[in-house]
C-alpha cells in the first residue's frame, strides 16, 4: 500500500484542515523571553551602585574605605542618641565638587536614629576630602562617592 500524496497537501477548499503549527509561536515566545530577561538585566545594572563603574570621560580616584571611616571618632556619637542607646548603620552618597569637598549628602541606607543620621552627614561633609576627578581634558568635575557603610555602635 503506497501513501496517498494528496494527504501531505489538503485541498484549501476542504472543510477539514490539519492544525496549525505551533513552532512559530513557541521561537516568538521565546524571542520575547529573552528580550525580556535583557531588559531586566540592564535595568540591574541600572539601579545598582555605580562607586566602582569608571566614566570613560572622568578619571576617578575613589578614597579609600579606611580612610572615610577614620574620620569618625568615639567622640562623635551624638549624646542624644547616646542616651537613648540608639545604634545603627548609615550609608551615604556624596556630591563630591571641584575642589574635592563634599558638597551634598544623601543617605541610602538609615540607621533608624535621626540624631545618628544627621551626625553622619554632618561629619562627612565637614571632614571629608577626595582628589577630584577629573574630565578627558584633565579638567576638575563634580562626582559622586557612594561610602562605605558607616555603622554606629555603643560600647560596651
Amino acid at each position: 500500500m503506497q501513501p496517498d500524496p494528496g494527504r501531505d497537501n489538503p485541498d484549501p477548499r476542504s472543510p477539514v484542515q490539519p492544525p496549525p503549527s505551533r513552532v512559530p509561536y513557541l521561537l516568538a515566545a521565546a524571542a520575547i523571553a529573552v528580550a525580556l530577561w535583557g531588559i531586566q538585566q540592564a535595568r540591574i545594572q541600572d539601579i545598582a551602585p555605580d562607586n566602582h563603574r569608571v566614566e570613560p570621560s572622568a578619571v576617578r580616584t575613589p578614597p579609600k574605605k579606611t580612610d572615610l571611616l577614620q574620620i569618625f571618632s568615639a567622640n562623635d556619637y551624638p549624646a542624644e542618641a547616646q542616651s537613648k542607646g540608639e545604634q545603627g548603620t548609615a550609608q551615604a552618597k556624596l556630591t563630591v565638587d571641584t575642589a574635592g569637598r563634599v558638597s551634598d549628602c544623601m543617605l541610602i541606607r538609615r540607621t533608624g536614629s535621626r540624631s545618628l543620621d544627621e551626625a553622619t552627614c554632618r561629619i562627612l561633609k565637614k571632614r571629608a576630602r577626595f582628589k577630584p576627578a577629573r574630565d578627558s581634558q584633565g579638567r576638575a568635575i563634580t562626582d559622586s562617592v557612594v561610602t562605605p557603610p558607616i555603622t554606629w555602635r555603643l560600647a560596651d
